[in-house]
């Protein structure tokens, strides 16, 4: 077993631990839970949205969408360190400046795993994903294939990350609302 596969599943627990999150307040949650159907509606519409523009990359499969998110995932994630800035880790393009032998490459038992998909059919969807060009099969485990050049990554994920951070600011817009409400102050967000 490689040193690298033998970390992988660690490290996308790692990416989920509570201890990473900052606890909110007792006023915060009182806030969410007032505005609990604008902030779930807004969630929700912002996952599936994702999902779905996320899924058509790969003819609508999201078995391939989630064997392809977790192999980029955790090929980078010894890379970005939780609490990393800009500066520290990237280039002026804004890119990891490790070239393909800075990824750590993921086994297929660990990919299985991770995702609960079957071993057989996750080894034949990454097959399929390594002919699109997408992924790369070395000895130890499976890459991101950083030579696949087309725009359209990037493209699509800096469209994702606007939306996302206007979901972000449409639900923190409800907490403030709500929090306002409850000092009795609230205005409603049309009014706004």
């Amino acid at each position: 077993m490689s040193k690298h596969a033998h970390r992988a599943p660690q490290a996308i627990r790692a990416s989920g631990r509570e201890s990473e999150t900052k606890p909110s307040s007792g006023a915060t949650n009182e806030a969410m839970n007032a505005a609990y159907s604008i902030l779930a509606f807004s969630m929700n519409r912002y996952v599936i949205d994702h999902m779905l523009r996320s899924a058509r990359r790969f003819g609508g499969d999201f078995e391939r969408l989630i064997l392809w998110g977790v192999v980029a995932h955790l090929n980078v994630a010894h890379l970005l360190p939780p609490g990393s800035l800009p500066s520290a880790v990237l280039d002026e393009a804004g890119l990891l400046p490790a070239a393909q032998d800075g990824l750590r490459p993921l086994m297929l038992r660990d990919i299985a795993q991770i995702t609960g998909i079957p071993r057989e059919t996750a080894r034949r969807k990454l097959q399929s994903l390594q002919r699109d060009g997408w992924l790369v099969q070395t000895d130890e485990g499976w890459l991101l294939n950083l030579e696949r050049d087309v725009p359209e990554p990037r493209e699509f994920t800096l469209e994702s990350i606007r939306r996302f951070m206007q979901t972000a600011r449409v639900m923190q817009a409800a907490v403030d609302d709500a929090t306002n409400a409850r000092r009795g102050g609230g205005a409603s967000m049309a009014d706004g």
